[in-house]
């Protein structure tokens, strides 16, 4: 399937039979495969560093699929995430992929589509944690950031020079470059394209006053 290490592909899912059934073949299929029962063991127990991708019921027992499927964004989680939907889930399935989930996948599940849409997903994981980096890694630099170096990182990011930014944030020219040097370190990077890398996995906020 690929020269690296297996993909792996985390399964999350109430039913314990699906769990079982769905993970055996996707190890027959050559896939590492972690199953979660609930989304708190899911959000707590998960590598959101593992390469590969999320397979994720949209109805748990105490937790809704796309609630948690945002909240291990928050948490760093870069890899692909596809609903599995019952056929009167669909609509919410749409929603899900509106929020930025990979796709859904209806239950009862077609298994030679279902391999096909895990190797789909996880090859772009593989190829988009190449060009991009890791979320996790972007998010915890951005939350060391303080407010005015958030707003020097967005100006960065637009390509305002130092004179630009120490004018657009009403700042001394000598403070821009402080600034700038501390994005730099704490966002450990070494060049504005790696921090355009970063921001790939960054909200951007809302335009206001500095």
């Amino acid at each position: 399937m690929q020269s690296e290490q297996p993909f792996i592909v985390a399964v999350v899912d109430d039913d314990a039979g699906f769990r079982e059934a769905i993970g055996w073949l996707l190890k027959a299929n050559g896939y590492m495969v972690r199953s979660y029962g609930d989304a708190p063991s899911f959000l707590d127990g998960h590598d959101p560093t593992a390469i590969g991708c999320v397979l994720l019921d949209l109805r748990l027992d105490d937790a809704c699929g796309i609630d948690t499927f945002m909240e291990a964004r928050q948490r760093g989680l870069d890899a692909p995430v596809l609903m599995i939907s019952g056929h009167g889930d669909i609509p919410t399935a749409v929603k899900a992929v509106k929020l930025g989930a990979a796709g859904f996948i209806e239950k009862p599940v077609d298994n030679d589509k279902l391999i096909a849409t895990v190797a789909t997903a996880c090859a772009t994981h593989q190829q988009q944690c190449r060009q991009h980096g890791r979320a996790i890694n972007a998010l915890r630099g951005h939350g060391q950031l303080t407010n005015r170096e958030r707003q020097v990182f967005w100006a960065m990011i637009d390509g305002l020079t130092n004179k630009e930014i120490a004018s657009t944030l009403d700042i001394s020219i000598r403070t821009a470059e402080t600034h700038r040097a501390r994005v730099f370190e704490k966002m450990a990077a070494g060049s504005v394209g790696e921090l355009h890398k970063a921001a790939h996995f960054l909200p951007r906020p809302p335009l206001v006053n500095p």
